[in-house]
């Protein structure tokens, strides 16, 4: 039971990255393109991740993670960082950003559903209900606030655009099933932080390919005319994609990945408790419908 609520504090943790993480690309986005962001977030997080790892076992050494555990967990890097997080971003140039979330994050259902047909991580009728419940207070949110900040005159949504978003959606879901199969693989004192360093190196190499094969070095070159953005973007890059994967990383030791995937969605709710406490924005009673939604749904995974 402990380390079950070990499990769950770890998601919400990593909840909580991600609203920093998004309100920090939120507003870097503005002046550097999206895949700029995603490229250094990574870079970043490596080495926030080495140097964690040095101070902490005095190595940065993978030697004792096997060839099956990089495999799997490489795979979950290119899938989840650049993949999904590729098809995710690509899907808010054709759909308001906020019906792009409502479809990324669904991806608990779809999560747990693979992982109870492939690992056979069944989960509990109870658990059930509570998957389902952060599923439907997130669309509540996310809906109420299409309808205050996406009204008329923003861009048509088009098949295109949701096809993107459930792209993204399916690569957020396969990057943490990858992770759970391949920590899984690992003995080392450091389980979780060599799984994230192994995990990022992956997203890495992956998106200098991207460089490379698309010719984008110019354009991810020009981020340097826009300091206090870069410096936005290392801060998401050390809460979202170090803390947050290991985070995920960690809890994948102790609850099922649906479950971790379901709580770690609600970081919109924080989002909306953040702006509602510290930039005193007026919040919806739809809103406050699906907080508290959301919130019955983490309660009843605790049970």
């Amino acid at each position: 039971m402990r380390g079950y609520i070990i499990g769950e504090l770890c998601s919400l943790g990593v909840a909580l990255c991600d609203a920093v993480t998004c309100t920090c690309f939120n507003t870097a986005g503005k002046k550097i393109n999206t895949f700029t962001v995603n490229f250094l977030k990574t870079v970043t997080a490596l080495v926030c991740v080495a140097v964690i790892r040095m101070v902490m076992y005095g190595t940065v050494s993978l030697a004792g993670v096997s060839l099956r555990a990089w495999f799997y967990l490489s795979l979950s890097g290119l899938i989840g960082f650049v993949f999904g997080d590729f098809f995710y971003f690509s899907s808010f140039r054709y759909l308001p950003y906020r019906i792009s979330m409502m479809i990324f994050y669904s991806s608990p259902i779809v999560t747990s559903l693979a992982a109870w047909g492939l690992y056979g991580q069944m989960l509990q009728p109870v658990d059930w209900a509570g998957v389902l419940l952060i599923t439907l207070g997130l669309c509540i949110v996310l809906l109420a606030r299409s309808r205050q900040a996406d009204g008329a005159g923003q861009r048509k949504q088009t098949a295109l655009g949701a096809a993107f978003a459930v792209l993204g959606m399916f690569g957020q879901a396969g990057g943490v099933l990858l992770s759970s199969r391949g920590l899984r693989l690992i003995e080392t004192a450091d389980g979780s932080l060599a799984a994230s360093q192994v995990r990022i190196i992956a997203g890495v190499v992956g998106f200098f390919v991207v460089i490379l094969v698309g010719k984008r070095g110019a354009v991810t070159s020009r981020v340097l005319k826009y300091p206090k953005e870069l410096g936005l973007v290392m801060i998401g890059g050390v809460c979202g994609c170090a803390a947050g994967t290991t985070l995920t990383l960690h809890s994948l030791n102790y609850i099922p990945a649906g479950i971790s995937s379901a709580i770690t969605s609600v970081s919109p709710v924080m989002i909306l408790l953040f702006t509602a406490l510290v930039l005193r924005e007026k919040i919806r009673p739809a809103e406050i419908i699906g907080a508290v939604v959301c919130i019955s749904g983490i309660v009843a995974l605790s049970v």
